[in-house]
């Protein structure tokens, strides 16, 4: 009897030790058209195994021919539909996408707010502006609040509100608000979450 610490480990466990002993298989028929349709037998076994991601027919077909290239080691020489990977293809870690940050000063107030701030720094003095920078004020006050762990310092507020507008808005004692944002209570939250939860039957 074999035991499965005694044998090769299985490249891509989701298929079983059956359809990678079907390929260790197929590499040694040496007629290349009967090795092509035991490919292609085996490409039909492996899509009944595995799941569909939701791509394209011909995206999970690509996908399983190169899942069948990678599990023969790249051994198995037959006529593809698609181009023959090469270790190093399959293996390449794709490029890191960077977070669009372009434009944002100060990243935990976040795009739109910088925008609104700028908007209300173009307005003519009035008690139009000074309305709405008491509420850019409160809303900078939450996202400060959500960043630094539900604490709040109102230098810090007027110091970057004076960054973000460039200088054209400068936090006076009129623009002052002793609104505290309320934040969700994730604590509190989380215990509801569990609450819903159904209690295992006591025996």
């Amino acid at each position: 009897m074999k035991y499965n610490t005694t044998r090769t480990p299985l490249t891509i466990r989701e298929y079983g030790r059956s359809v990678q002993n079907m390929i260790d298989f197929a590499c040694t028929i040496e007629d290349r058209e009967k090795r092509s349709d035991m490919a292609r037998s085996i490409i039909r076994v492996m899509s009944q195994l595995s799941e569909p991601d939701g791509g394209s027919k011909e995206d999970r077909e690509h996908q399983l021919y190169d899942h069948l290239f990678l599990m023969s080691n790249f051994q198995l020489d037959i006529d593809s539909p698609f181009p023959i990977p090469t270790q190093e293809t399959l293996q390449k870690k794709p490029e890191i996408v960077p977070y669009p940050t372009n434009g944002i000063r100060l990243k935990h107030y976040g795009r739109s707010l910088q925008r609104m701030i700028a908007k209300a720094s173009e307005m003519p003095d009035s008690e139009e502006k000074t309305a709405l920078v008491k509420l850019l004020i409160i809303q900078m006050k939450r996202a400060y609040m959500l960043w630094n762990q539900n604490t709040l310092d109102e230098h810090s507020i007027a110091e970057q509100l004076q960054i973000l507008s460039d200088g054209k808005i400068v936090y006076t004692s009129d623009m002052h608000t002793d609104v505290v944002p309320e934040l969700p209570d994730i604590s509190y939250a989380r215990r509801k979450k569990k609450k819903k939860k159904k209690k295992r039957p006591s025996h």
